[in-house]
């Protein structure tokens, strides 16, 4: 094996994970051909290619190892020339496995903009040296590099063709944009080709194999007196905390400048998507859009593992945990700062922005929904969070950046297979044995979502069945699942975070899965159990709908419609009446024997939304609708309520019920 060799295989081995990883999330759409799947393939796309493009070069600098790497007797050219075709192997073998899954699962891709993808993807490979060694970082040359290469194409487009935001501006001038823009791309791509390697060739490494210390580094950017708020105090130990973790997030903070201007860019240039608006964007337009989506995720990511990442890469985190202050500090403020540093660059700062641009247009919401936002807000939250649990898990910020995604994966796996394994096995259960023979623990276990209406003696019937009507058929929200299922996970988390927080970060594959284990098995038993819960109150709800259903259509046949029926003047039935006049299961049939049944008409003020007959849909009844309502009062002390009635106007009926 030659020395050549040998530097080959150097190079190709930190890629080898990361490219598994890009080429996994490009073949998902192979494996289960759904949305979230095409969408993750997007995100490894947008993502993954500029990481690969950077890897190279940026592991270097994270690893403190490119002094030594341009002291070996090997020319600068030489160095780069074999780092070149290392990324080059990756990136066009990662495009082609994109391209062809692409052609072959059928998505919302338009043909038309493969041209624009495969100039992006020039432009990102030639100008990826150039913005890692002027960032020092392989997550800040991504940020710039996808940054500034979105912004060439906005003013290219924007300068030679007009607003990309209508949706027949790319077939109408497809003809005339594609050469102008190859010839731009090319333009830029040689352009930024020769500067990085002029760059490297010029390149001054200072501050020795360590590096430049992240607390000193760069005094001169902040004014005096800011930066004199900045440095530690005698005293004040938690505001000192706060100043180191401000200084240790400065790359975060320029950065984010940078993903303002590209938002604000967005927003004017017209690639924002209005609200409410039905229109669909060019495929260019979507995929500029999703860029700054993209940016601002990674954003999320930077929040909650750069301080942390660089504290471990640097050597300093260790010797922090030994100052006089309590690690649980420490801890909460790092923990803290990340989600307020997320929270603050990655959804207040581009929210502000959207509303400052509908305002601009007229409306402070016209590029922006409120409850988008809040979700944005929370995804924005967990991501800060994930990001850091891998740092405090992992060595180096891109090592901690790089396994968030491969994390919340992993969980979501997890949570999906408790939630099949819940379903099924219920299903099982309920199909060999028969837990709902009797009816005060049928009616007892259908009643378990209605709790919040049967607290109370002085209950108003009528608002209690209508509530319990509305709610009628639903399942548990999911509001209550992500309460239930996310909350005891993330509670494990914070705490492993902290323990993973005192010791000292492995970097192996087994140990990051060896970690993320109780975490796994925690979404794995709550989901298992919610939704194992939520199939066996589905079951005896069906079973206590069928009682409901079977009643109505026996009592209709009885013909309750006679004139001098009222609310004075019922009709009384019994459960052997019904069974008469209509066939009834065997499970009613025992649940109404000795039953006695009142009929009365349904008062004309009370038109409740309820279940449908034959359906699930609900729908509001109307005033011409004929309604009964029927009391069973059971031989064991239950006693129901069913409300029905059989539709005029829409020829349908609803049907609702109670007991208790």
């Amino acid at each position: 094996m030659t020395a050549k060799t040998t530097r080959l295989l150097k190079e190709a081995r930190p890629l080898l994970l990361p490219w598994c990883a890009v080429t996994v999330a490009a073949l998902l759409p192979l494996v289960n051909r759904r949305d979230f799947t095409f969408s993750i393939s997007m995100i490894g796309f947008w993502a993954g290619i500029p990481l690969l493009a950077t890897l190279a070069l940026g592991n270097e600098f994270q690893y403190r190892t490119l002094p030594l790497l341009l002291a070996q007797p090997v020319g600068r050219m030489e160095v780069w020339r074999e780092k070149l075709r290392v990324t080059a192997v990756a990136v066009l073998s990662t495009v082609l496995v994109f391209f062809l899954v692409w052609r072959a699962v059928p998505n919302e891709l338009d043909p038309q903009a493969f041209p624009f993808l495969g100039a992006w993807i020039l432009g990102i490979f030639a100008s990826a040296t150039f913005w890692t060694l002027f960032t020092r970082s392989t997550l800040g040359g991504v940020v710039l590099n996808v940054g500034i290469h979105t912004f060439v194409i906005l003013t290219t487009w924007n300068h030679f063709v007009g607003p990309l935001n209508e949706p027949g501006n790319l077939s109408k001038v497809n003809a005339s944009i594609v050469p102008i823009l190859g010839l731009v791309f090319l333009c830029y791509a040689g352009a930024m080709f020769w500067l990085g390697g002029r760059k490297l060739a010029r390149f001054q490494v200072t501050g020795g194999m360590a590096g430049d210390d992240l607390l000193m580094a760069g005094p001169d950017v902040l004014p005096g007196a800011l930066a004199e708020w900045f440095r530690c105090r005698p005293t004040g130990t938690v505001l000192n905390l706060i100043r180191k973790e401000l200084r240790l997030l400065r790359p975060l903070w320029l950065i984010t400048l940078l993903a303002i201007a590209g938002w604000t860019c967005l927003t004017m240039f017209g690639f924002v998507p209005k609200h409410g608006s039905t229109t669909m964007p060019s495929a260019v337009a979507a995929a500029t859009f999703g860029m700054g989506i993209i940016s601002t995720l990674i954003l999320a990511v930077l929040a909650g593992s750069l301080s942390l990442g660089e504290e471990r890469t640097s050597g300093t985190h260790a010797w922090h945990l030994t100052l006089p202050v309590s690690v649980r500090s420490q801890w909460l403020v790092k923990l803290l700062m990340a989600l307020l540093a997320g929270v603050v660059c990655a959804a207040l700062l581009p929210e502000l922005v959207l509303i400052a641009g509908g305002l601009l247009f007229g409306s402070p919401f016209k590029f922006l929904d409120l409850p988008i936002g809040m979700v944005w807000l929370l995804i924005v939250l967990l991501l800060s969070f994930a990001s850091f649990w891998c740092a405090c898990a992992l060595n180096g910020t891109v090592r901690a950046a790089t396994w968030v995604f491969p994390v919340m994966i992993a969980f979501s796996l997890a949570a999906a297979f408790g939630v099949w394994l819940g379903i099924g096995l219920t299903r099982m259960l309920l199909s060999r044995f028969d837990f709902f023979t009797t009816f005060w623990f049928t009616n007892a276990v259908s009643n378990m979502n209605y709790v919040q209406y049967l607290s109370g003696e002085g209950t108003d019937f009528k608002v209690t069945v209508a509530n319990l009507m509305n709610s009628a058929g639903t399942r548990s929200s999911l509001v209550d699942a992500m309460l239930i299922v996310w909350i005891p996970t993330l509670l494990v988390a914070v705490i492993q975070s902290y323990r993973l927080f005192r010791k000292q970060a492995q970097d192996s594959i087994s140990s990051v899965f060896r970690n993320l284990l109780p975490i796994a098995a925690m979404a794995f038993l709550c989901s298992f159990s919610l939704f194992a819960f939520d199939a066996l109150v589905g079951h005896a709800q069906r079973q206590m709908w069928t009682m409901f259903h079977e009643t109505q259509e026996a009592i209709e046949m009885v013909k309750p419609g006679t004139p001098n029926l009222d609310a004075a003047h019922p009709l009384e039935l019994t459960g052997e009446d019904l069974a008469k006049v209509a066939p009834l299961s065997e499970r009613t049939r025992r649940w109404l024997c000795n039953s006695r049944i009142t009929v009365a008409p349904n008062p004309p003020y009370f038109h409740p939304c309820c279940r449908l007959i034959d359906d699930w849909v609900p729908y509001p009844s109307e005033k011409t609708d004929t309604g009964f309502l029927a009391t069973i009062h059971l031989t064991d002390g239950p006693v129901c309520t069913v409300l029905f009635s059989v539709g005029t106007t829409h020829q349908m009926g609803y049907l609702g019920g109670v007991c208790k």
